[in-house]
């Protein structure tokens, strides 16, 4: 019997490319991709796994029934039912709210004299871009009803039910808070989606990253069984 890998995700799109893009067989992706293969010599690598794919993890429980998968892979960031209104901030409040961030004249502004380390002084000045705009991310999507509190109770509930499972997250939005909450929440990797321009571009890179994901997860289940 094929070791599962059960995908549990909130995106119609994202459960598209697990299908479509990784899940495939080898002989299947050969022959749909041909092309890609001859032209970026696509590396065919990925071990005969089953894909059990879910929105929840109620649903993934009935899908596998008396089956035991071999990982669970995981969307980190979902829908949070606590949030009553969500909503799309105004542009006129982004635009506010950016007027005080930092710019690149800040950035620079007396560097030539600066007396110290000026590495870490630049670095410094340019991460508060970063981080203000990491900050105001996170304030949208607050808004918006996104965050991380969907995958976290996904991984609890994997922890409760199937103990001694790997779970690892497979996440396109994920934050440095968030890779924190995750590895003291216990979960054994963190992978991040490839992102294209378009939806084309991100299928394509899907399907290049997704031999490689497949040896990752193949080692991190051959982990957990050799160390049980």
């Amino acid at each position: 019997m094929k070791p599962i890998i059960c995908f549990i995700d909130d995106s119609r799109f994202e459960h598209d490319l697990v299908q479509n893009e990784i899940a495939l067989s080898a002989p299947e992706f050969e022959s749909r991709f041909e092309h890609d293969l001859v032209q970026n010599e696509i590396a065919l690598s990925a071990p005969e796994f089953e894909f059990v794919q879910a929105y929840t993890f109620e649903e993934a429980r009935d899908k596998l029934g008396g089956k035991t998968p071999a990982l669970f892979l995981l969307d980190l960031w979902g829908k949070d039912e606590d949030v009553l209104d969500p909503h799309i901030s105004p542009k006129e409040d982004l635009k506010m709210k950016i007027t005080n961030f930092p710019s690149l004249d800040d950035v620079y502004k007396g560097l030539d004299d600066f007396k110290g380390d000026v590495t870490n002084e630049y670095l410094k000045r340019l991460f508060t871009i970063v981080d203000g705009w990491r900050t105001l991310f996170e304030g949208v999507c607050d808004r918006i009803g996104q965050n991380r509190k969907y995958g976290l109770w996904n991984l609890h509930q994997v922890r409760e039910n199937y103990p001694g499972i790997p779970a690892v997250f497979y996440t396109r939005k994920s934050l440095i808070n968030d890779a924190v909450a995750m590895f003291k929440a216990g979960a054994d990797a963190l992978f991040i989606k490839p992102t294209g321009f378009n939806d084309a571009e991100t299928r394509r890179l899907t399907r290049e990253y997704a031999p490689q994901l497949i040896e990752e997860l193949e080692k991190i289940k051959d982990s957990k069984i050799n160390h049980s």
